[in-house]
């Protein structure tokens, strides 16, 4: 075997221990004791979640404020002190490498003053003299930055229960309180990991509220960054047991900082079965990754999207894979481009994905269904974000220009402006034909064209560049695009 076959075959044995070795671990990042508006103690509750419901972990947050009958609220110590009453020292016995993961924390503000926030294991309570409650621009800008987690790191932010209605999105997680929606979006997004698509029953019941999956997409569509969870929203002693919904990690291991990090860097999906087991990739990178400059494949290639499923109590289950994809921005949401039927538990690739160029997500939603068809459940998986960094300067974008003549096979780039533009890396492509062509080092000044010609043309001068293909454009219509090397489109012949 040559030294290369034996360098992929080593790379491809790595990349399969590195899946093997990552695990989904099932819990709730949302509930409460009779810390708040709860019943029962943290010790009940991360006993009751762990022993009886079957939790591989539980968030225990409490209100932050007094108008939710918060006794952190009067009494921080009860939040983070050093007695063994105290939320944090509960959590910190409750965790057990292995076996069991105990998360402290608070869930700020309140509906009518922006809707709430589950604020993960943050040093302090966050105290209404220092944000004011619904606040968010003093807990984005002040508070959070200048109180980390248990890790030392910036706290998690899960965004709770998103609303249905235009009045409460006025407002909702802030927006209000910033003098820009990019502002506002940007300081969001440097915290918000997380939110809701399924939230309680919370008082009462054992439905949980309907999937907000509409009001997630709007998110994704305004360019957040969050995974979807699944959480329950205890207020009676039935932490984790009320309903089949989870949230689900895809983390190493069951420890404290593997289930943060994970959290943080959005490798989770929500679920409405308690043990449906989940990996997915798209171009071998995990759910919740985001994907930028020498990572981003080529404008018009198809992805590698791959999806590994797992349900022990149902393993003859059937399953119809959607994969959605968007553009942040406009008015359109994400919508399914691709649509795959699969059987059993198995991994299984769907084909046909492409990426688009520019800043693009796509996300997973799966849905099972029983052998008669008749009970079927339903799970969301983090987007993968490809984002290329900032693109080239407007002078070179907007002044270069693309012409095509599909009959004499020569597509000519024009620098109209006064800069000189580098063309290295950018991609030439036949939408139609579904061709693309990358250029290789080639410096444009003031004025000059370059032709970049077909196979069945004459050879490359000074002037052109030789496609090595015979026959590129449709002689019919076949649209050009240019795109340069951070993916966004910058001529067309449309």
């Amino acid at each position: 075997m040559k030294p290369t076959q034996l360098f992929l075959v080593a790379l491809l044995l790595c990349a399969t221990a590195q899946a093997q070795d990552l695990k989904v671990y099932f819990g709730n990042l949302h509930s409460h004791t009779s810390y708040s508006d709860g019943s029962g103690t943290p010790d009940e509750a991360y006993k009751h979640s762990r022993d009886v419901a079957g939790l591989d972990f539980l968030a225990v947050t409490e209100h932050n404020h007094k108008s939710a009958r918060s006794k952190i609220a009067d009494s921080p110590e009860l939040y983070n002190g050093t007695t063994p009453i105290s939320l944090k020292s509960y959590a910190n016995s409750y965790t057990k490498n292995g076996e069991f993961v105990a998360i402290y924390g608070q869930e700020f503000s309140s509906i009518s003053s922006g809707n709430h926030g589950n604020v993960l294991e943050a040093d302090a309570v966050i105290q209404t003299t220092d944000v004011p409650n619904g606040e968010w621009d003093k807990l984005l800008t002040t508070w959070l930055p200048a109180h980390k987690d248990s890790r030392g790191k910036d706290a998690i932010l899960l965004l709770n229960h998103p609303a249905t209605s235009s009045s409460p999105n006025a407002i909702e997680y802030g927006i209000d309180d910033f003098p820009t929606q990019a502002e506002w979006l940007a300081s969001l997004d440097q915290y918000a990991q997380l939110m809701n698509i399924i939230n309680g029953p919370s008082h009462q019941g054992s439905n949980p509220a309907k999937p907000s999956e509409s009001e997630f997409k709007r998110y994704l569509n305004m360019g957040l960054h969050v995974a979807p969870t699944a959480d329950q929203d205890n207020h009676r002693r039935d932490w984790g047991s009320v309903a089949d919904t989870r949230t689900a990690v895809i983390a190493p291991s069951l420890d404290k900082a593997s289930i943060l990090d994970a959290l943080a860097s959005r490798h989770v999906y929500a679920t409405q079965d308690k043990n449906l087991e989940i990996v997915a990739t798209i171009n071998g990178q995990l759910i919740g990754s985001i994907l930028s400059d020498d990572q981003l494949p080529s404008v018009g290639s198809e992805l590698t999207v791959s999806i590994s499923i797992n349900d022990s109590d149902e393993p003859m289950a059937y399953y119809t894979v959607d994969v959605y994809a968007d553009k942040p921005g406009g008015a359109e949401q994400a919508d399914v481009i691709k649509e795959e039927r699969f059987s059993g538990n198995g991994t299984f690739n769907i084909s046909g994905v492409k990426y688009a160029g520019g800043s693009q997500y796509f996300y997973i939603k799966v849905i099972q269904t029983d052998d008669d068809a008749e009970v079927f459940d339903m799970a969301w998986l983090a987007p993968v974000w490809f984002e290329p960094s900032t693109a080239a300067p407007a002078t070179a974008a907007t002044h270069v220009t693309l012409s095509v003549n599909p009959r004499t096979e020569v597509a000519t780039i024009t620098n109209i402006g006064s800069q000189e533009v580098d063309l290295k890396k950018w991609k030439l492509v036949s939408t139609v034909g579904d061709q693309q062509f990358e250029f290789p080092a080639w410096k444009l000044k003031p004025g000059e064209s370059v032709d970049v010609v077909s196979g069945s043309q004459a050879a490359a001068s000074s002037t052109a560049i030789l496609w090595k293909k015979q026959y590129i454009w449709n002689n019919d219509a076949d649209p050009g695009e240019l795109y340069d090397k951070n993916g966004q489109l910058v001529a067309s012949t449309n």
